[in-house]
């Protein structure tokens, strides 16, 4: 989310408020709710310069990232976006690194098949937000003062 906003300066706000607002990163209400429009744009604008920078961005996140990290740019930005705009999808394809292209491609195809009714579902309806519980003291905890 930082990083879209050094591409996209007027993600920073949004990116500042989502923290604020949660007390962490969310990133999927933030790339749905806001940073998915400007990606989208860029993809349709096909700006080979400031593509070039934004997969840069993606493919790096993506090969160092955990499950996670790799499923919210599958799913939640690039997933999202080309399986609604398949037309989209030939501007992107060969921006896509080596770690990153088979999988975000078979997730596309899978988000475009009809058999994806209830992710895309899950994708617009997110479950609402949990904070972390924190954990209570154990018994050893408390003796030693910890």
């Amino acid at each position: 989310g930082s990083k879209m906003g050094s591409i996209y300066p007027e993600l920073k706000d949004e990116y500042k408020a989502n923290v604020t607002e949660y007390g962490e990163f969310l990133p999927e209400e933030f790339f749905m709710t806001h940073g998915n429009k400007f990606i989208e744009e860029t993809i349709r604008q096909h700006d080979k310069q400031k593509m070039r920078k934004h997969f840069n961005i993606l493919n790096e996140i993506y090969d160092d990232g955990k499950n996670d990290t790799q499923s919210h740019i599958g799913v939640t930005i690039l997933g999202t976006i080309l399986s609604e705009n398949p037309d989209l999808l030939p501007n992107a394809e060969s921006y896509f690194g080596e770690v990153m292209k088979e999988p975000v491609t078979e997730i596309i195809k899978y988000l475009s098949s009809p058999r994806s009714k209830g992710a895309k579902m899950r994708l617009k309806n997110p479950p609402i937000y949990k904070p972390k519980a924190k954990k209570k003291k154990g018994f050893m905890q408390e003796m030693m003062g910890m």
